[in-house]
């Protein structure tokens, strides 16, 4: 059960900034459903595919950008997510968060402290955003089992002025024994269900004026301040 749940966090959490090799051969269509594209591929030497996440949002690059940065609202959206906020760093664009998963009896929850990096393409709009663990930054907490390694990143790429196209590639190395189909079920299921609450998430009022977050986080509206939006 220890095994199976630091697996389903690490099919979540360890996304590479970039395609993997070509070595792993093409992309393998898992399910199209609801607007969202999973595909998976094999890893030679691992027991876990990695695995891609498309979908397009009825929403302005400006939108989904100003909600994925939103961190202390994360949990509701991000799958098993029970706490995240800032702990440490002059601007978003790169700062230090700290996130606490939820436990499944009889598992102890996890947490993690990852430093946040924020890019922007010129020429494309897109957006890049790189999450890694860091070690030193905040003691270990109570009751938590601090997770050693993680890595992820996020694509946000503009289609037009009114829709944007979310990205998510992946593949995680856990170690340990966990039957092979059950780790494959979640190497989708895990971003399925993420980008799903994320659809939902963008639909609430505070997203729609972005006025309501900045005066929150007044940091989001200089974050948004340096970047290029599609007009």
């Amino acid at each position: 059960m220890r095994t199976f749940w630091v697996t389903l966090l690490a099919t979540f959490l360890s996304l590479p900034c970039v395609a993997a090799p070509s070595i792993q051969g093409d992309w393998q269509l898992h399910k199209d459903t609801q607007g969202i594209q999973l595909y998976t591929r094999e890893v030679p030497g691992r027991v876990l595919k990695s695995f891609r996440g498309v979908m397009q949002i009825k929403a302005p690059l400006r939108q989904v950008a100003a909600m994925l940065a939103d961190v202390p609202a994360m949990p509701e959206w991000f799958f098993l997510l029970e706490e995240s906020r800032f702990i440490k760093g002059e601007h978003v664009e790169d700062s230090y968060v700290y996130l606490a998963m939820k436990g499944i009896w009889p598992v102890s929850p996890r947490d993690a402290v990852a430093h946040i990096l924020v890019r922007q393409d010129p020429i494309t709009l897109s957006i890049h955003v790189t999450v890694s663990s860091e070690e030193g930054i905040m003691p270990r907490k109570d009751g938590f089992v601090r997770i050693p390694t993680l890595q992820a990143s996020w694509r946000l790429t503009p289609v037009t002025p009114t829709h944007t196209e979310v990205e998510i590639m992946g593949s995680a190395d856990p170690g340990g024994m966990i039957p092979t189909a059950l780790a494959n079920f979640l190497v989708t299921t895990v971003p399925e269900q993420t980008l799903k609450k994320m659809r939902e998430q963008i639909a609430k009022p505070e997203y729609q004026d972005l006025n309501i977050i900045y005066k929150k986080n007044p940091k989001l509206r200089e974050l948004a301040d340096k970047m290029q939006f599609p007009q």
